[in-house]
Formats: structure tokens, C-alpha cells, sequence
């Protein structure tokens, strides 16, 4: 039986994720994004001041969903290792970019994942 998490949805899904950065443990409230695809090849946006836990960072540009380039650091490699109450047996691998504005999680993360939205109950439940 996988693990459960049901959260609040209405108009929105967020969690909160523990989050290790090459050593560093780090706890973030994250929203979950369907518009945040694989196509960026990054499942987990992070605050920019994160970078400083990394070991090693990459940087680049990003397309953003309006066009606009930015320049980002990334890590092919934070683990997920709490998610709300659950503690993962496995860590979970994601590549992930540094920046400012909203943290998420998008579709990387969900792919390996059953998540059901109930909007009439404004209940979303993830299993992984």
C-alpha cells in the first residue's frame, strides 16, 4: 500500500516537502504544478538562496509559461525525503532549479504519483 497524503484544493494544492540539498535538510511549502512540465527538465522549484547548500550548481536560462527567459542555478539532484507526515523509505531524486517567486513541484514529480483532485470537496489526495 502506498503512502497517502491528503491536502486541501481549492483553487490551489500545496504540501510541504523536506528536502535535502547535497547534505543539507531543508523544509519548503511547495505547490503542486501541472503547468510546470517536463519539457524544462526540472521537477522542483526551490528559493533562490537554497544554491548556497549545494555542492555544485549549473546554470542556465529557462523558458518561463509567458516566454520569458531567466537565468537560473540548478541541481540534477535534491531528494525528496519527507513529504507532509510521510517520511519516504526511498529518497526521490529530482532535478532542481533555484529562483525566486512561488516553489513547486510539477509533473516530474506527479508522474510518479496517483493524484486525485476532488473540486466539489476541495480535496486532492496523493499517493507515492
Amino acid at each position: 500500500m502506498l503512502p497517502v497524503c491528503t491536502l486541501p484544493c481549492d483553487g490551489k494544492c500545496e504540501m510541504k516537502l523536506i528536502v535535502n540539498i547535497h547534505g543539507t535538510e531543508k523544509e519548503v511549502d511547495v505547490i503542486v504544478d501541472t503547468g510546470f512540465t517536463t519539457g524544462t527538465g526540472f521537477g522542483l522549484k526551490l528559493p533562490a538562496d537554497f544554491a548556497e547548500f549545494a555542492s555544485y550548481t549549473g546554470t542556465g536560462n529557462i523558458k518561463l509559461a509567458d516566454g520569458r527567459e531567466v537565468h537560473v542555478d540548478s541541481i540534477p539532484d535534491a531528494k525528496i525525503i519527507q513529504i507532509e507526515k510521510h517520511k519516504l523509505e526511498e529518497e526521490l531524486t529530482i532535478p532542481t532549479i533555484f529562483m525566486s517567486g512561488l516553489q513547486c513541484i510539477g509533473m516530474l514529480f506527479i508522474q510518479k504519483c496517483v493524484l486525485n483532485l476532488d473540486g466539489p470537496k476541495k480535496v486532492a489526495t496523493i499517493e507515492f
